[in-house]
């Protein structure tokens, strides 16, 4: 089957070898040079927090790395981590796979131990505006062990029937129990392909995706992940859009970053947002301020 027919049918396509194993290493060794022995602040989309890093007795950080390619004081980290996810191979990729020749990089991530992400859809964090259409790039930098606890993903689970419409105000919680009893449900579907370095993963914003549990911590899963917006759309999630987004530009691409630099200020804002993010009526009046204050 084609990439885009067997992309539009399953909602997610693997292209192996995509990314040279020398691109990942120069990532790799920035990364262990720069970034493991660093004491800054950074933000975890696992914790929600602004932490320094915790690293393992097997020398692996326990927390993801969000927005990677536009770390300040990490320059040629994050060019190298930009070089790649806005690199011909991947653009093409992505254009094979859907009906768009242009997309701009809205967010990227690096793991290193596996936080074993809950089973959960993009969407309802960063999205297209219609939904449906950002799509997301899974690279493995090693050859990812069984017991390292792969990346998983839920063929066709963008077709079903969605976790929020039918409960008016649902939060963020709640959400997240319904497609953790969805994925249990259907747990005999789901796909965690043992991907070598090098190999790159893409799938839809609505798939149901997650990490499987950590069999034998002495393994890593080093992966970056990056989501890609097709450029005629505008930005948002489930709930809102983006109008006042400021986008840099590498390469004749337009890249974004979500979560700013750790600063004092920075830190109590997000504080305040993770606190009224499981409740839905309070988020919602805190978007309407964001965007009025944006514009």
């Amino acid at each position: 089957m084609e990439p885009k027919a067997y992309y539009d049918e399953k909602g997610y396509f693997i292209f192996p070898n995509l990314i040279p194993v020398k691109e990942v290493d120069r990532l790799l060794s920035l990364y262990a040079q720069e970034i493991v022995p660093s004491q800054n602040l950074f933000f975890r989309q696992n914790t929600n927090k602004y932490e320094s890093n915790r690293v393992n007795e097997f020398g692996f950080v326990e927390q993801s790395f969000l927005d990677v390619h536009d770390y300040k004081e990490y320059p040629e980290f994050s060019e190298t981590a930009k070089q790649i996810a806005c690199s011909d191979r991947l653009m093409k990729a992505l254009s094979q796979l859907t009906d768009f020749n242009s997309f701009n990089l809205m967010q990227t991530m690096i793991f290193d131990a596996n936080t074993e992400t809950s089973p959960h859809q993009d969407w309802w964090y960063l999205d297209s505006v219609p939904n449906g259409h950002l799509i997301a790039a899974w690279i493995a930098l090693e050859d990812i062990d069984e017991k390292a606890g792969r990346f998983y993903v839920l063929p066709k689970s963008m077709k079903e029937p969605d976790f929020h419409s039918d409960i008016p105000n649902l939060s963020h919680s709640e959400w997240l129990a319904k497609i953790k009893k969805y994925t249990e449900l259907n747990q005999d579907e789901i796909k965690a392909p043992g991907l070598k370095k090098g190999d790159v993963l893409f799938w839809n914003s609505k798939l149901v995706h997650g990490a499987l549990p950590t069999i034998d911590p002495s393994f890593s899963r080093k992966s970056l992940t990056c989501h890609y917006l097709p450029s005629q759309y505008k930005f948002g999630n489930l709930f809102t859009t983006k109008e006042y987004l400021k986008y840099q530009t590498y390469q004749g691409i337009k890249i974004y970053r979500n979560q700013p630099e750790y600063s004092l200020t920075n830190s109590w804002k997000y504080k305040i947002k993770f606190l009224v993010y499981d409740r839905p009526i309070l988020l919602k009046y805190m978007r309407k301020l964001q965007k009025t204050f944006s514009n």
